[in-house]
């Protein structure tokens, strides 16, 4: 049972989701990757990678390091460029070096790209200006994600002076700033205690559940397993299979798991 004032901070975490009427949560592709491939010399990172993620989906990547997940990432964000492929938001065909689009989204990705000689509260001052938040929602959101991930003690220290799980904690502060309508998280728990790890899964729940989209990797079956609505498993740069809740729950109750089936997909 949580306490009032846990109810009251959870409510103040989700009046940052711009709610979505539930008519516009259903067969709304926000993402859509086709055919994206990728080579760095003699190591081909993606071959001919195709999946969408619906409006209000909490989508999992999943595969084992160096499956491709972040150069995936890298390439929705337009800091890699495809050998091939096309990239589409909300039914618009995105080019590389295009950047309107990314004013939808919140990207976090596996290795934090921080400013070490600012502190935590203006390395998030800097991106919400960035994002271009207005001046009085900035102070606001500010305190409310340092808050949110047990920050604010620490929020005037240099970020040079931070732990692995705090600088974690700072970059998906600074992806959650300004309301995205989009998240993607590349290996968003790694370095979280188990009470932020906590927090972070029943966020991305209720941020789905309100309309939003969220594409989320890792390597551990399990936060996925029970997290998300879907699961790409990618190995070895491809796609191996898409697999829908309904189908995992299906497989426990035969007697066998997620993880028995990504063992046999990925050994194949």
């Amino acid at each position: 049972m949580r306490s009032l004032l846990e109810v009251k901070s959870f409510q103040q975490t989700f009046s940052f989701i711009k709610l979505m009427p539930a008519s516009a949560t259903t067969n709304t592709l926000m993402i859509a990757i086709k055919n994206l491939s990728k080579a760095f010399e003699h190591v081909q990172a993606l071959n001919d990678v195709s999946f969408s993620v619906a409006k209000g989906k909490l989508c999992g990547l999943l595969g084992p390091n160096g499956a491709g997940k972040s150069t995936l990432f890298k390439i929705i964000m337009g800091l890699l460029e495809p050998d091939a492929g096309e990239l589409e938001f909300a039914g618009a065909r995105v080019a590389f070096g295009e950047s309107e689009y990314k004013r939808k989204i919140g990207y976090a990705p596996e290795t934090a790209i921080l400013y070490e000689y600012l502190t935590g509260r203006e390395f998030l001052n800097f991106i919400a200006a960035a994002k271009q938040v207005s001046a009085a929602k900035r102070a606001e959101e500010t305190r409310h994600w340092l808050a949110f991930f047990d920050l604010t003690a620490k929020a005037d220290e240099l970020i040079a002076n931070y732990s692995h799980g705090m600088r974690r904690k700072i970059s998906l502060s600074a992806a959650f700033l300004g309301a995205p309508e989009i998240l993607l998280l590349d290996e968003a728990t790694n370095g979280l205690d188990p009470e932020s790890s906590f927090r972070l899964k029943e966020y991305l729940r209720e941020f789905c559940d309100r309309g939003g989209t969220a594409l989320f990797s890792s390597h551990i079956i399990e936060t996925v397993e029970h997290l998300c609505d879907r699961i790409i498993i990618l190995h070895r740069g491809q796609a191996l299979r898409e697999m829908e809740r309904n189908e995992w729950e299906r497989l426990r109750r035969q007697g066998s798991s997620l993880e028995q089936a990504f063992i046999k997909l990925v050994q194949a």
